[in-house]
Parts: structure tokens; C-alpha cells; sequence
């Protein structure tokens, strides 16, 4: 795993580490195959994002937006990019992938809600996730 994070997000350490705890528990979990790339991004244009976050099929690399937004809607943003992930190893990410709704969308949104309330509950201080007081600027 390779976690790229956007030096301008200006992120303490704690808040890293966990982002990075959670995309290897996230990794094990689906579980993900092959090395794969997450980048915590500041701008949306530059990293071809229309909305929270974006999965490049074939590249196994997830992008994600991160400013003005909670640690745990950024970390539920990755675990929904990974879920489509997954499903783009294990040959799913097949015809007409709908925008909303349908198995694919409906796939990740289950996983990403389970894998943060498990992720949360697996390890002591791993509830930080929760921490909403200091939005990611």
C-alpha cells in the first residue's frame, strides 16, 4: 500500500496513522489481492473527483477528498473506493455500473458503514475515527 496525503490538508500525525491503520484493516478485510494506492486529496479538479471520491478501474488507486470533511467520512469515503476495488479484482466492475443504486453502489455503501463500525471497535484508540471537532481544513 502506497497512502499519499496532500501536504496542505495539513493533518497531525495521529490522524495519518489512523487514516493508514484503516486501509490496511480495510485491505485485509474485502480483502484486496494486489498493492493498491490511496491518495487524500485537497483539490477535486486536479484529481478528476466529481464528488467525495473516485475509484480508478484497472489502476487500483482510490482518491479522495478530504477538505472541510470529518475523519470518519473520509475513511468511510476509502472503504467505499476499496469495496469497488475488490470488486474490480475479483472481475464484478462489469457492464452498465449505475451512478447510484444497483449492486455495485449499494455493495460499497454496506461495506464502507460495516468496515468503519468494525474498524472501530477492533483495536483500543481506534474510536478516534469518530473525532469530528477538527475538520480536516
Amino acid at each position: 500500500m502506497k497512502l499519499f496525503i496532500d501536504e496542505d490538508l495539513d493533518l497531525d500525525i495521529d490522524k495519518v496513522s489512523l487514516i493508514g491503520e484503516f486501509c490496511l484493516y480495510c485491505a485485509d478485510m474485502l480483502p484486496i489481492q494486489n498493492g493498491f494506492n490511496v491518495h487524500v486529496v485537497s483539490d477535486r479538479d486536479s484529481n478528476n473527483i466529481a464528488t467525495t471520491a473516485a475509484y480508478e478501474v484497472g489502476n487500483n488507486t482510490c482518491k479522495i477528498y478530504a477538505k472541510n470533511r470529518a475523519l470518519v467520512d473520509i475513511c468511510r469515503s476509502i472503504a467505499h473506493e476499496m469495496t469497488h476495488m475488490m470488486q474490480d479484482e475479483t472481475g464484478l466492475l462489469v457492464g452498465h455500473i449505475q451512478d447510484a443504486g444497483g449492486f455495485h453502489e449499494d455493495q460499497a455503501n454496506a461495506r464502507a458503514g460495516e468496515l468503519i463500525k468494525r474498524f472501530a471497535k477492533s483495536k483500543e484508540g481506534r474510536k478516534a475515527i469518530y473525532e469530528n471537532r477538527d475538520r480536516i481544513n
